[in-house]
């Protein structure tokens, strides 16, 4: 019986002593950690502790940004990167916006000016045929000029496709006397000459020649083609 409560003593003792041990390595481990945190709070009067690397210099510090998405993040004040990130922005926006061709637009807003066209479209013929594309007197009448060799050729406006035609027409009627077509003028002169009626009957008394060389004022040459007898 002495034994065994010797034994027990002696067993007590040892596992005493070993928890003694592991305690005080513990605090000495706790004591280190502490001490660690402790230092690396401590600033440094000279160099910037850098996380991935030796000491940054303070000039080095503020030329080292973290560029993303076109944005800074330069690790300065927030005042600083806030005034660099909205410059940054606004360069990057004024860059995307392209300033619109207004030459376009002048032109689609422009004002239509019926005299200032008028007096271009005779400028380049002193003759000029205001017709319509699908009017049957029009054509009628083209038909009957293709049988004379006319120089310079009759300049011939077709109101139904030309993009202000029903501004011009009305505009034609003011300054020719005459609003539906075909519209002949010929010579400096914007009174109407007459429509197809008229030049048909001009064509049947061999009156055409004679007309439109008076009234081209030596600016028209005019002849008759070669054609059958019956024309």
């Amino acid at each position: 019986m002495a034994g065994v409560r010797n034994l027990r003593i002696v067993g007590l003792t040892i596992l005493v002593l070993v928890l003694i041990f592991i305690l005080h390595r513990t605090g000495s481990n706790a004591a280190s950690l502490v001490h660690a945190q402790l230092s690396d709070q401590v600033p440094n009067k000279h160099h910037a502790i850098s996380n991935n690397g030796p000491p940054i210099s303070n000039d080095a510090k503020k030329n080292k940004v973290d560029v993303s998405n076109n944005l800074v993040d330069s690790k300065n004040d927030e005042k600083t990167d806030e005034a660099i990130n909205q410059e940054i922005s606004k360069d990057k926006s004024e860059e995307g916006i392209k300033k619109p061709s207004t030459e376009k637009e002048t032109t689609t807003n422009e004002e239509y000016d019926p005299q200032n066209d008028l007096i271009k479209i005779r400028s380049l013929s002193p003759m000029t045929i205001f017709s319509k594309s699908y009017c049957p007197f029009s054509k009628k009448l083209k038909q009957l000029f293709e049988k004379y060799e006319i120089i310079p050729q009759p300049n011939i406006v077709e109101l139904d496709l030309h993009e202000h035609g029903a501004e011009l027409q009305t505009y034609l009627l003011e300054k020719s006397g005459r609003k539906t077509v075909p519209n002949v003028l010929v010579g400096s002169s914007f009174e109407s000459r007459g429509g197809c009626d008229d030049f048909e009957a001009y064509h049947k008394n061999n009156e055409i020649i004679q007309v439109l060389t008076d009234w081209g004022q030596g600016r028209l040459s005019v002849s008759k083609k070669d054609t059958p007898s019956n024309a």
